[in-house]
Order: structure tokens, then sequence, then C-alpha cells
């Protein structure tokens, strides 16, 4: 029977919760998305392209360890499971002639730790963690800081 203490406990308190009124204002949920007020059902307003801000000599990197930030114009780059454009310049290889950045040695590794001669297909998505610039308004206030 003393088992049985905890367990009518619980299921009184239970009953107690369940039972209090609830206003509808209560349950109201109000959220605010980068859409604005427009519903969801509703058409979404289509945004002209912003241009890609290009740097030379790429941008400074906030943090330690951060994938450095795309310092061109990529809208004509392919990237597929059958093919990779960035690997045009970003190779071993070709990076000295084409005067772009090299791959680090980490990009080569496989998940079993095994280097290989070519970027490792985990690594293959490049705009997974490299991101392009544009000349933009930021979408919320930022203060950070380097």
């Amino acid at each position: 029977m003393n088992k049985m203490v905890p367990i009518l406990m619980f299921l009184a308190l239970l009953l107690v919760t369940l039972s209090i009124p609830v206003t509808a204002e209560e349950t109201t949920v109000h959220l605010t998305s980068l859409r604005g007020g427009n519903d969801l059902d509703s058409e979404s307003v289509v945004f002209a392209n912003k241009r890609r801000r290009a740097m030379s000599g790429g941008f400074e990197v906030s943090f330690e360890d951060q994938p450095p930030l795309i310092p061109h114009n990529i809208d004509k780059t392919r990237i597929s499971a059958q093919e990779n454009s960035c690997l045009k310049c970003h190779t071993k290889e070709d990076a000295k002639v084409e005067n772009a950045v090299r791959p680090p040695k980490s990009h080569y590794y496989s998940r079993g730790k095994m280097k290989g001669k070519s970027i490792s297909p985990r690594r293959y998505f490049c705009t997974q963690c490299h991101v392009p610039q544009i000349d933009a308004p930021a979408l919320v206030k930022n203060n950070y800081k380097n």
C-alpha cells in the first residue's frame, strides 16, 4: 500500500492541473519571423538577388577554426554528386596556378582517418561550411566583435 501513495499523489496533482481553466489568450503563441507578418499560406515576396561581395585577398576570419568565407562570386558554381566546379581551382595541383586558396590537409582525410589523394567525400560539398558574402543590411542586430 505504501508504494501506491506516491502514484496516487501524482494522479491527484495531475487532475488538479488539468482542471485549471485556460483562456484562449493564454494559449495563443505569437511568433515573428523573417517572413514578417505574412501568413504561411499566403504568397511570399520574392526578393531581388543581392550583389555578392568580392574581396581581394579574402575576408578576415572571426574565430579560430572558422571556415574561410568565399571572397568571390559563386553564382555559376555547380556542386552536385557528379560535379564540383570549386575543384577546378581549389585543389593541391591547381591552387598555385589559379592563385587560389589550397584546401587544408584535413580535407583529404576520410572518416577512418585515412589520407586520400583527392578531397574526401565528406568535404566535397564546400558550401556546407564556406559561404559567400552579399551587400545587404543585417537581418538582426549584431554587436559581435572579433
